[in-house]
């Protein structure tokens, strides 16, 4: 499978599609000259001919002939040498035989194309075999099946001598990488085949070998899941399994132990062509391999139903290659998101010291601001205990001053009255009639008078109490208006205060 898969690839491509049907000049019956542009439609362009210039419709059939009388269809070693000697030919191989393949290769080297003898274009000269072949391969008016079969013997003979010509259209010199079929079938779950697990016959004459846990146990560090054993007719087989876990790190694992093997000589070409079952002191030389196919068919030889050790046969490139492609990209992503992670958790780390200080500031300036307002608060106290004590003061100057004048006022009235007693007791009675009159008179116009004072007085003195509550109402609303306006005077001043102390606005930089 391997030979067909590095076989080497055809030296010279199969013509191109339609590349003989070029546009072509034929005569019409009718009118000379005509041109017919549409190339033949369903013809077989190794039978069809086309009329050239200077060549007759006979010479087609001629060369079909020289073709075909030396021409063996089974392309045998005979049949090529034979066609290679063909008269139109025969000049052109003889030269090229005596080439070396460095010398064939040359690009400068010119050539005649020998199927064009004695035609139109057999002056020309084509530079390296190259543009020859291509001529050969794409020749499409004249001696068609002569090019084709010149092309087709350029290119058997380029392929025994060990080189080739570059097709057409591809460029020079390239390289040839690996082959596109890169996948293969591997055996799943991931199990690495060990060999010569052997130990010693029984009383039965059956052969006992390694246990399951003893197998893992002597290849603990390669993280197998299960160990099996084969058994036959004849008890233990020697041949034993490592099962891995189902996945691209389980296969990874299994083929880290194939590696070992391989490493140290006990790989599966050791067992198969060189094995040595017993070490120097009678120890067993224990053989081991990745599991195939055939291993597991050989393992399973004996087994029938549930005792058969199941597997599958898989593909390398779904169960393995983008796994781990996936597990590479999860882990890049992880990566990232942990320096991300790391990133985030230094930055929160800083804005948490950060915040930490602010707060222990904040929380200092809170007690002074705490601190001032209570001796504000005391001040304000103070200052209204004392504005207590003055209104209380001011209120009993008041109240003294009331006290007074309405005794003031009570003796006035007593005296008005004792006034008009007087009067009223006055004796009006005695003397003469003129006298009485006169006397009764004054009597009257005393008490008259005295009663118009006391109107007077009652208006007057309404007059000055109105006047003084007038004095008291403009002196108060001067008060208010001076307390309003010293609040504001105080509103002002702290709000210049707090703009002044105002704290700046707290950023994280991206530093931190």
């Amino acid at each position: 499978m391997e030979r067909e898969q590095q076989a080497p690839r055809p030296v010279v491509t199969p013509p191109l599609a339609n590349g003989w049907q070029w546009q072509s000049r034929s005569r019409a019956s009718g009118s000379e000259g005509q041109q017919d542009h549409a190339p033949p439609s369903g013809g077989n362009p190794e039978v069809e001919s086309v009329n050239g210039n200077d060549t007759s419709e006979d010479d087609d059939d001629d060369l079909s002939d020289d073709i075909s009388d030396d021409y063996d269809s089974d392309a045998s070693e005979k049949s090529f040498e034979t066609r290679k000697m063909n008269k139109w030919f025969k000049s052109f191989f003889e030269v090229l035989d005596t080439l070396s393949v460095e010398q064939i290769n040359e690009q400068t080297r010119q050539w005649h194309c020998p199927a064009c003898k004695n035609g139109p274009g057999a002056i020309d000269w084509y530079k390296g075999l190259q543009p020859l072949m291509t001529h050969a391969r794409t020749k499409g008016s004249t001696r068609v099946k002569l090019h084709r079969e010149l092309a087709a013997l350029l290119e058997e003979e380029l392929s025994r001598r060990g080189t080739s010509v570059v097709p057409a259209g591809e460029q020079f010199g390239k390289w040839k990488g690996l082959r596109e079929g890169t996948d293969r079938e591997i055996v799943w779950p991931p199990m690495v085949i060990v060999m010569n697990t052997l130990l010693e016959k029984d009383e039965d004459d059956k052969w006992k070998g390694m246990g399951n846990q003893e197998l893992l146990d002597y290849f603990g560090e390669y993280a197998a899941t299960k160990a099996r054993h084969a058994y036959g007719p004849t008890g233990h087989r020697g041949m034993s399994v490592l099962i891995f876990e189902s996945s691209a790190v389980g296969y990874i694992e299994a083929e880290r132990l194939h590696r070992h093997f391989i490493t140290q000589g006990t790989d599966r070409n050791t067992w198969q062509l060189r094995r040595v079952p017993f070490l120097p002191g009678g120890k067993r030389q224990l053989y081991g391999f990745l599991a195939n196919k055939e291993d597991m068919e050989m393992f399973n030889k004996h087994c029938q139903g549930k005792s058969r050790l199941k597997y599958e046969m898989r593909s390398h490139n779904e169960m393995v290659v983008i796994p781990m492609k996936q597990m590479s990209e999860d882990n890049q992503q992880l990566n990232y998101l942990k320096n991300k992670v790391v990133k985030t958790e230094q930055r929160s780390k800083a804005v948490e010291e950060t915040l930490g200080v602010v707060t222990q500031r904040l929380r200092e300036t809170m007690e002074e601001n705490q601190f001032v307002r209570d001796k504000a608060k005391e001040k304000h106290l103070e200052y209204e205990q004392e504005m207590k004590y003055q209104e209380e003061f001011f209120h009993n100057q008041i109240e003294s001053i009331h006290k007074i004048t309405d005794a003031k006022e009570k003796e006035f009235e007593k005296l008005l009255q004792e006034e008009r007693s007087k009067a009223r007791s006055f004796d009006v009675d005695s003397g003469t009639t003129e006298d009485r009159r006169l006397r009764k008179e004054h009597v009257q116009k005393f008490i008259d008078g005295q009663v118009k004072d006391v109107a007077e007085f009652e208006a007057e003195r309404d007059e000055l109490i109105r006047a003084h509550e007038e004095k008291k109402i403009k002196l108060k609303k001067e008060y208010m208006e001076k307390v309003v306006e010293v609040e504001k005077e105080l509103d002002a001043a702290l709000t210049l205060l707090m703009k002044k102390h105002k704290p700046d606005t707290f950023q994280a930089s991206s530093s931190s």
